[in-house]
Formats: structure tokens, sequence, C-alpha cells
């Protein structure tokens, strides 16, 4: 029922038993029998294809411009760079799915540069499907694993990091295979810029509250907004919401939110 990120070096890798690590098992928003269903109108798949091989894997190759299928750190710096804000502050979105929270912030802030890292073919194709028909040019998908992140950016190039619902591995054997652990909020106040902030997001509260002690380790990690229950404690104005928060919403899940900022005098 959550986003997996952190089992293994994949957020979107299968776990023992089939089910995806990328997406909620029982309350996913998109119909998870259509995962490796070619669209309406699809791509004709070359003759002699092999059903076996999901096309999707192919698509992902389509659209050069907006999805790195195989990246390297270098060419990302080379499409930020070439884009229209060229300098402009970057915003990274992790487990990013088809995009629909990324595309928004993106359409927003068109001053700034935006990269998401997914793992699944179909919601990459489809992401990328919708910048280009939004005529976006300040935001790129990457197809790879959001634990590697880090390596993309140099230090103090980050303004802001997201990360919503990730998969709260219940367990306390499963801990070790969180997102959020001692070595990824260090990693944080590398790459952050002075100022810079992570925002997480999560319907779990174990994974809230381990957040929370981790962060005891990182004074670096300031607090500057919490809450328990967005549901009972709204932000002002129309924040911008992927389509898990409207699910869990929807069923009236409390969604524990925390706001963190890199203060570079306490490093």
């Amino acid at each position: 029922m959550h986003l997996r990120i952190g089992k293994t070096a994949s957020t979107r890798s299968q776990d023992s038993k089939g089910r995806s690590s990328g997406t909620p098992t029982e309350n996913k928003p998109e119909n998870k029998s259509a995962e490796n269903t070619p669209e309406k109108t699809p791509r004709p798949v070359p003759k002699g294809f092999d059903p076996g091989i999901n096309p999707y894997s192919l698509w992902v190759h389509d659209h050069p411009q907006v999805l790195l299928a195989d990246p390297s750190p270098g060419e990302l710096k080379a499409k930020m760079a070439g884009a229209p804000a060229a300098n402009g502050p970057v915003v990274c979105d992790l487990g990013c799915g088809s995009g629909n929270f990324l595309l928004q912030l993106a359409a927003a802030h068109p001053e700034k540069r935006f990269a998401g890292f997914e793992l699944r073919y179909k919601r990459l194709v489809k992401a990328a499907r919708k910048v280009e028909r939004a005529k976006l040019k300040n935001v790129w998908f990457l197809r790879e694993q959001a634990e590697r992140f880090l390596r993309y950016f140099d230090s103090g190039s980050v303004e802001e990091v997201y990360l919503n619902f990730p998969d709260p591995w219940q367990k306390y054997g499963q801990w070790k295979h969180r997102m959020v652990n001692a070595d990824f909020l260090q990693g944080l106040t590398r790459i952050l810029a002075p100022g810079g902030r992570f925002y997480l997001k999560t319907d779990h509260s174990g994974y809230f509250l381990h957040t929370l002690s981790l962060l005891k380790h990182v004074p670096a990690l300031e607090i500057r907004a919490f809450s328990n229950d967005l549901l009972r404690t709204p932000r002002p104005g129309r924040p911008i919401r992927s389509e898990f928060e409207d699910l869990f919403r929807s069923r009236r899940r409390p969604i524990h939110y925390l706001v963190m900022e890199y203060s570079s005098a306490k490093r």
C-alpha cells in the first residue's frame, strides 16, 4: 500500500512475493493489471517481437530530450545546462512515478530545474509523454534507483528534495531497507545548498517517528515544518499533492509531514 523505496538499491524492484516495491499493493491509483499493457494507441512493435518483453522497455528510449534511459551524472548536467533556466535551482523528486507531482511543480516554477528518479518503464514513458505534451523545458526523468540520486549532484547544488510516501518497512528487521536512514540524511547535507530543504510525507507513524529520531545525529538539518496529520492541520494556500496523497486523503488516513532545512553553520 506504499511506495517501496529502499529495499535494495532499486526503488522499483520486485519483492519475494512478486509485488512491486515502487507502488501500493492494495491502494494503487493506477490499474495494476494494466501495468505492462500498452495504452490504446501504442507504438507498433517490431515484427517478431518477443511478447515476453515489456514493450515499454523499448519505448523508454523514444524520448531522449526528457527521459534519460541510461543516465549518468554528466548527461544530466549537460541537459540542465542547456535548458532555458540553465542557472536555476535544482529540485528532485524521489520515486516520481508517472510524474504528476513533479510536472505540477515544474509548470508552477519555470525558473527552476526538476529531476525525477523512477525505475519502472511504463511510468517513465507516461511521464515523458506528459512533459512533451505540456512543452515543459525544465524537467527530466531518470531511470535510476532513488538511493543513487546523491551521485548526480555536486555539493550545494540542490535546493529541494521531495520524498512522498516511501515504503515504511514496518518490521524492525526491515528498517535497514528504509530510504531515510542516517547515511541518506548525511548525504543531503552535502548536496543541499544552504537553506535547501527536504520534504517528507508518509502515512506511517512509525516511519515518521523513526525519521525524527535520526535527526538528532544530523544537527545541520533543522525542522522547519511538522504535522502529525495534514487532514487536521492543513497548510495554507493550495499545495501541490501527489496521487498517493489524494488516495490516502480519500481514505481519511493521517498524513505525517516533515520539512527539514539545511544549515551549513551547524554542519
